[in-house]
């Protein structure tokens, strides 16, 4: 009997003289900003749950502390000093503050709300497109001519491209770029004024008519998503331009 007291008094006396440090103290913006960007992560996704705050903030904390200690440890062996791990650190700096930045551009961009219809038309409408394509510019252009004389379009298309439908609807944002901007300028039953050259063929456009999608979405239902979408393609041309003017040229899609 008197050996087991002995040995839970040694126990008692070595676990007395042990000291533990205290978990490292995190400032609560620290907390919070990790917060703030898993709030808004989980707000992006429709059928995600609702967050118990008070066991992600305790998460939060301990993965944080968890950090901490690991880099502290790595200070003592002086990895910190490593000229590849300065050079990976620099990186991430740089990658961590451009993010910051396109941040700070979207969130001050402003677009209208003729705009955001604008955007809406593109996406809910079809467009019936008529086109003829010719091997060249000078047969387009003689073309051009020949409906300026009065041939109509249909007419000339079947002559040039006879297999091409007399309708062919489609979303203007399913066409390139370049041939969406073209089409847009263009009314119900207008013509190019000029031969269009796409990927080395020209051709000449008829706008014949224009329609709501079926089932397309109402605008309200979609607004914030246009809204996200026309400022980011405000941030890449404020971006672009930055790095034109930084000797960065950009190639053409």
């Amino acid at each position: 009997m008197k050996k087991h007291i002995l040995w839970l008094t040694g126990l008692s006396i070595l676990s007395s003289s042990l000291v533990w440090a205290a978990a490292p103290e995190i400032s609560n913006i620290r907390v919070d900003a990790v917060m703030k960007q898993i709030e808004a992560q989980v707000k992006a996704q429709p059928d995600a749950g609702k967050l118990d705050k008070t066991k992600l903030k305790a998460n939060i904390i301990q993965d944080l502390q968890t950090s901490e200690i690991l880099k502290n440890e790595a200070f003592k062996l002086g990895l910190d000093k490593q000229p590849d791990i300065q050079a990976n650190l620099l990186n991430v700096q740089a990658k961590f503050y451009a993010g910051a930045y396109i941040n700070y551009l979207k969130s001050k961009a402003e677009v209208s709300d003729a705009q955001l219809r604008e955007q809406y038309e593109l996406m809910s409408s079809e467009i019936n497109l008529l086109p003829i394509m010719f091997k060249s510019k000078t047969a387009a252009e003689a073309g051009l001519t020949k409906l300026k004389k009065g041939l109509s379009f249909e007419e000339l298309m079947k002559q040039v491209n006879p297999q091409t439908p007399s309708q062919l609807w489609v979303n203007p944002q399913q066409l390139p770029p370049e041939l969406t901007t073209w089409i847009m300028q263009l009314k119900n039953g207008q013509i190019s004024a000029q031969p269009i050259e796409i990927e080395g063929q020209y051709y000449l456009l008829k706008r014949a008519g224009m329609r709501r999608m079926e089932n397309a979405p109402a605008f309200e239902t979609v607004k914030p998503q246009l809204l996200d979408q026309a400022k980011e393609m405000q941030v890449q041309h404020e971006v672009n331009q930055l790095l034109q003017q930084n000797g960065i040229h950009l190639p053409l899609n």
